[in-house]
This record gives C-alpha cells, structure tokens and sequence, in this order.
C-alpha cells in the first residue's frame, strides 16, 4: 500500500489542484495500474469532497486548509478529506434532495453515485470514499498465441 498526504489551503482554487493531486497519485504508485475510468472517478469525488471542505466548514475560512489522503493498493483506492469543523454546528456530510432549480447542492450525490462506499469519518471531521477496481488478469496462454494453419 502506499500513501499520499498533502494539506490545501482553503480556497476554490485548491479544488483543481487536490484533483491534479488524486490523479497524479493514482499514475505514479509504483506496481499499481488504475484504470483511467477509476482515476477519472476519484477526480470527480475528489473534486466534490474539496469544494464542500471549501464552501461548508472551517476550512474555506481565511488562512484555513483541508487535508487530503490517498491509500492505494493493488485492489482499489480509499482517500478522506480531512477538514475543520462545519461552519454551522451539527451539520454533518449528508445527502440534501436535489433541486432542479439550484446549480448546487449535488456533490455529495454525485460522490454516493461513484463511489462504492463513502461516509463522513469517524473520528475527525471530513468525508472518506473507496473505489477499487478490478487488477488486470493475465492472458490464458492459450489464447495468447497466434492462430496458425488453414486448408
């Protein structure tokens, strides 16, 4: 397994870099090969997770940051956005019933759609989300060779 951690500051800007982020790590773990699908996946999430962290807690307040870690194994991703508390008190990640009429308030949606399990954390404030994947399975040799002969 290896493991990623970096801090963002507080800032709609910082959203594009915590993607650039996810989908560096997910190319670069060595003896690993995510599928593009999973690493255009866990951007989108990503993505989400960071603009929530931004727009509902402490962390999107002046000098403020979020955290972002990524485990990656052979198997699949787990990442967490970690943040400070909720700008407003007891109001936890959850999904809200979208309204066709906003242009927000689907991001977590969207996370609970892609992701193959995600919840806020147990123990710190922030958001966590996994998305494995299937490793790559070897030819049946059989299959591997050319086709040969003919009448």
């Amino acid at each position: 397994m290896t493991v990623y951690l970096t801090a963002f500051p507080g800032t709609v800007e910082s959203v594009a870099a915590a993607r650039r982020f996810m989908a560096a790590a997910l190319r670069i773990t060595p003896g690993v090969s995510v599928p593009e699908t999973v690493i255009g996946d866990a951007e989108l999430i990503i993505s989400e997770l960071a603009t929530n962290a931004v727009q509902h807690t402490r962390s999107g307040d002046p000098g403020q940051t979020y955290k972002v870690r990524i485990e990656v194994n052979a198997r699949g991703v787990a990442a967490d956005v970690r943040t400070k508390p909720p700008r407003l008190l007891l109001n936890h990640p959850h999904i809200k019933e979208p309204d066709c009429c906003t242009e927000s308030g689907r991001g977590l949606h969207l996370v609970a759609c892609f992701a193959t399990e995600w919840g806020p954390l147990p123990f710190e404030d922030g958001v966590f989300f996994t998305l494995p994947w299937q490793p790559a399975q070897a030819i049946a040799p059989h299959l591997a060779e050319p086709v040969t002969g003919g009448a």
